[in-house]
């Protein structure tokens, strides 16, 4: 159509002579062209041909990118809805976590940590009598640190250690024993701890039952001492009961990573025995590594089939975190695209407007668009939207009256539909909703599983089926 435009512009010169014509325009059938005057494309001179044809491809390119946003807003809307839904699935399938949240596998660590004491023979000699004191293993022995395996692990640094808490195992033990039978434990761990220490200074199981009484009274750093000094001096067929107390006391001061690497080299020198696989996957389950958490489950029943009940209440945690976990990923995943999609919506939104702004700069005044008795041409200006400013068209000249169309497509640009900073701020409010309303001690996983989610479409046919 553009080049028919053209090609009749140089069939008939005489044109060229049209005074004030500005659009230019081919009627089917008829094999003139016909002048129009309300057109925002105002041009003085016909040569000015070249010039009207840039503003057609200008007008051309905001119409397609504005179709383009169009389209991409659609999806939004689509999306939106779907995040929407998916937001009130999670919320309501998050009532089960308020149940299981605050369980950290305490009670099956309390088992595991039955299971591999009653791998403790004593046929050491007690014959000094300790009267008074504490079991504080660091007065018995010395970590040699050239051979100490673990001294690397952040936890173990004194800043570290400094700070660590555990909560007092007593408390549990007198939910599963009631608090005579709870006491009872404390007062006899204590005491063959103490007297082993005084009479055995260098056996591992001594610093071993000093470890299990402070994770009984809530002391990490005497834990944590004891611990260390029974791995070290443990022969290599029992360390890992010593590995397994001190794995327990980090998963109790929450320092996971760590206590992975611990746990799983109890694992490595006790494969035969079924309470280090508890340990280390009820640790991978309150990691959320659900798959890891049931292949040392199973591992650990096969071992041992009792192990079955002592990890009931930890398997019901993942039947809840694991669906849950999946539609939360789902979410971050729409909250990512559509964050993208809104900036894609936002750049093609200033690249319209750079169209518009070229066209607007190759308008001319609004008094060379009619004349003063052309009576007709004014009202079919005036009876369009426009918006009039006063420029100066050079240095030190008068200034000038512009008056620019205001189109429908500028229009519908500056609608609330195409705020990007709006919807921007609507996407993120599924993300501090979903902050707001779920436990507090699960916010952190929240923020690691928004961290590992990738940006996805989603299929509008299937968006409704959770």
């Amino acid at each position: 159509m553009l080049n028919s435009r053209f090609i009749l512009v140089l069939l008939f010169p005489s044109f060229y002579k049209i005074l004030a014509s500005n659009h230019y325009a081919l009627k089917l059938g008829e094999s003139f062209i016909k002048r129009r005057l309300d057109s925002p494309f105002h041009l003085r001179d016909p040569c000015d041909l070249p010039t009207f044809l840039e503003q057609i491809r200008n007008n051309d390119s905001a119409e397609e990118a504005f179709r383009k946003m169009q389209r991409k807003r659609s999806k939004l809307d689509d999306h939106l809805l779907i995040t929407a839904q998916l937001l009130q699935n999670i919320l309501e399938r998050s009532k089960c976590a308020r149940v299981y949240i605050k369980m950290t596998g305490l009670s099956d660590y309390l088992r595991t940590t039955g299971a591999s004491m009653k791998r403790l023979e004593f046929p050491e000699k007690l014959e000094k009598d300790a009267k008074d004191g504490e079991p504080i293993c660091t007065i018995y022995a010395n970590l040699d640190s050239q051979r100490d395996t673990y001294g690397n692990l952040q936890c173990f640094s004194k800043e570290f250690v400094d700070t660590m808490n555990i909560e007092k195992e007593e408390n549990l033990l007198k939910l599963e024993l009631g608090l005579k039978d709870a006491e009872s434990v404390t007062e006899i761990i204590y005491s063959v701890a103490i007297k082993g220490l005084l009479n055995n200074p260098t056996s591992w199981k001594f610093h071993m039952l000093g470890s299990y009484y402070w994770r009984l009274v809530g002391n990490a750093k005497n834990a944590l001492d004891c611990a260390r000094l029974s791995v070290h001096l443990a022969p290599e067929e029992h360390k890992d009961i010593p590995l397994l107390s001190l794995g327990t006391i980090l998963v109790r001061a929450e320092v996971w990573d760590d206590a992975e690497i611990i746990l799983r080299n109890a694992v490595k020198y006790g494969p035969n025995h079924a309470e280090n696989y508890i340990a280390l996957a009820t640790l991978l389950a309150l990691k959320h590594d659900f798959n890891g958490a049931r292949e040392y489950f199973n591992t650990a029943e096969k071992l041992d089939a009792i192990m079955h009940n002592n990890s009931q209440r930890i398997k019901q945690f993942i039947e809840c975190f694991e669906p849950l976990d999946a539609d939360i990923t789902r979410l971050f995943s729409l909250v990512k695209y559509m964050l993208k999609e809104i900036k894609e919506v936002n750049k093609l939104r200033q690249e319209i407007t750079q169209y518009q702004t070229k066209i607007i700069q190759k308008q001319v005044p609004l008094a060379s668009r009619y004349t003063a008795n052309d009576h007709k041409s004014k009202a079919d200006l005036l009876k369009r939207y426009q918006y009039c400013s006063t420029r100066k068209s050079g240095e030190g000249q008068e200034h000038v009256l512009f008056c620019d169309f205001y189109s429908d497509l500028q229009m519908q640009l500056e609608s609330k539909q195409f705020d990007a900073e709006l919807l921007d701020w609507q996407v993120n409010r599924y993300i501090a909703t979903l902050f707001e309303k779920l436990p507090f001690e699960y916010k952190k996983h929240l923020e690691l599983l928004y961290n590992k989610a990738i940006a996805i479409t989603t299929e509008t046919k299937n968006a409704y089926a959770m």
